[in-house]
């Protein structure tokens, strides 16, 4: 199965994994020789406000849990204005 990763909008570097039931998935650091996981693995589901991991870039940004969701809204709030 191909993976869905996200990547930096300024600098490209992969960021965190997308999966198909629309959970996020991070991991982060090296498996030491002692210990078989990685220091960091975490599975979110919500919303994410993210500082890109390469030091020179710092980026920060947002990935959306629901990612239609602003579209809708878009198209809600001009439906809604009076012409």
């Amino acid at each position: 199965m191909k993976k869905n990763f996200y990547t930096c909008d300024k600098c490209g570097k992969k960021l965190i994994e997308r999966l198909p039931n629309g959970l996020w998935k991070f991991v982060f650091g090296r498996n030491m020789e002692d210990v078989s996981k990685p220091p960091v693995k975490m599975l979110v589901r919500g919303s994410i406000k993210m500082s890109c991991l390469r030091r020179s870039c710092d980026h920060d940004q947002i990935l959306p849990y629901f990612p239609q969701s602003t579209e809708f809204l878009e198209e809600s709030t001009q439906s809604a204005q009076p012409e």
